[in-house]
């Protein structure tokens, strides 16, 4: 198992449209652990950390989102550690908005 850890900015009509909600569930479901929050710059930002096949279906999910969202771009970067959250936690956790 290849182990990866990334950095995610996703643009677009991502707030207001439950984006982080949907980005927790589906890191949850893809075994990933992590963090989402909002950034005042209309942007939603996160890093997730797993299995490297289960963050690619998380990526190319996150290029359609939910349901309301209009997504434009989706930016991710390969980072080496977690930040925000300690490494060892199980779930996607959402943060406040910076």
């Amino acid at each position: 198992m290849n182990k990866k850890i990334v950095h995610i900015y996703i643009t677009g009509k991502v707030q207001g449209v439950s984006y982080r909600w949907w980005f927790q569930k589906e890191g949850i479901k893809n075994n990933l652990s992590g963090w989402v929050r909002n950034r005042t710059s209309n942007r939603v930002e996160a890093e997730v950390s797993g299995n490297e096949e289960n963050i690619d279906i998380l990526i190319e999910k996150c290029k359609v989102g939910p349901p309301l969202a209009d997504v434009e771009n989706v930016i991710v970067k390969e980072i080496k550690k977690l930040t925000l959250v300690k490494s060892n936690s199980k779930d996607v956790k959402i943060l406040e908005t910076i």
